[in-house]
């Protein structure tokens, strides 16, 4: 299993809450409603960001992204799908995508809530 992170930060033009409302609204029903899509995803989870995190210096996105692959395989037919080119140009509707920030991950270790694997 395979998960991308990434940390997503508005166009300047836009406010928190017409990032959200594009992301929430468009953005993640072009993955969500696409079968070509979402089949080759685990998961796909929207984390916006919490007011608590300027509060603590953990400012400066506006949300966070986290989809879970079975494999590198599903991850690249995912991006090689021709549907996935519309949700890349959707990007450029509510993103920077200049400060767009991702990483990709191997199987996580549970270390708190449950037994370590």
């Amino acid at each position: 299993m395979i998960t991308l992170h990434a940390l997503l930060v508005r166009r300047p033009d836009l406010t928190h809450e017409q990032f959200l409302a594009h992301w929430h609204d468009v953005h993640g029903p072009l993955i969500r409603d696409e079968p070509t899509l979402a089949r080759h995803l685990l998961s796909y989870v929207q984390h916006p960001l919490d007011p608590t995190a300027e509060r603590y210096g953990l400012a400066g996105f506006d949300g966070v992204t986290v989809q879970t692959f079975a494999d590198a395989d599903a991850f690249r037919a995912f991006v090689s799908e021709p549907e996935a080119r519309r949700m890349d140009a959707d990007m450029a509707n509510f993103l920077d995508v200049t400060r767009l920030q991702a990483t990709i991950t191997g199987p996580g270790a549970v270390v708190v809530g449950g037994a370590e694997r």
